[in-house]
């Protein structure tokens, strides 16, 4: 994470030197989908969600950011997309600043609001890419909240993923501390190592 910030550090305002990227970025998504706008500084600067990707050195008008609406049988909620990295460098995090939060919306959260929609192994038609532009980014995560409500009401997730990580070495695997019955923990519960972490955030991200 601290290394995230350092590049974030570097990076802020990348945006503003880089129109051949946001052209890229947009492209014809606004006129699309209009309820897809630009995230002003006030409005980031006003919600938690927004406000906790900000640092000392990092103020709302360093971030640029995207809202989109989405509806389903969930209702209509607000998605936010930001970009404090150019998107060749770093997935943007989609969030879902409405509804249900963390597990009581779904198992697959990154964060109370950040939705879970990068997998590493992913194969690369699933891969969201600058080119995709933003009207995908959206869809997808209208596509995970449809998940949710069904994985909500159904208890099972509705869509075929990606494994969401990656066995250990043998020279760092821990035999002693292998699940028994599943092998792979899931991507929430504790890591098979003893850190106390998520396993996505340690041996098995």
């Amino acid at each position: 994470m601290a290394e995230r910030l350092i590049d974030v550090r570097r990076a802020v305002r990348w945006w503003m030197t880089s129109p051949r990227a946001i052209a890229e970025l947009e492209g014809s998504s606004l006129r699309e989908d209009p309820t897809i706008c630009r995230l002003a500084a006030d409005e980031i600067e006003r919600n938690a969600d927004l406000r906790s990707y900000i640092t000392a050195e990092i103020t709302p008008r360093d971030v640029l950011g995207y809202r989109a609406l989405a509806d389903g049988p969930f209702g209509r909620y607000r998605l936010a997309a930001l970009f404090l990295l150019p998107p060749n460098r770093w997935h943007p995090p989609v969030l879902c600043l409405d509804g249900p939060r963390g597990l009581e919306a779904s198992e697959h959260r990154n964060s109370p609001a950040e939705l879970c929609l990068y997998f590493k192994d992913d194969p690369p038609e699933r891969r969201w890419r600058l080119h995709d532009g933003l009207l995908r980014l959206f869809d997808l995560g209208r596509r995970h909240l449809v998940g949710e409500y069904l994985w909500r009401r159904d208890e099972a997730w509705p869509f075929e993923e990606a494994p969401h990580g990656a066995a250990a070495t043998p020279a760092t695997r821990n035999p002693a501390l292998e699940l028994p019955s599943r092998g792979r923990p899931g991507r929430n519960e504790p890591c098979t190592c003893g850190s106390g972490r998520k396993s996505k955030r340690c041996c098995w991200s």
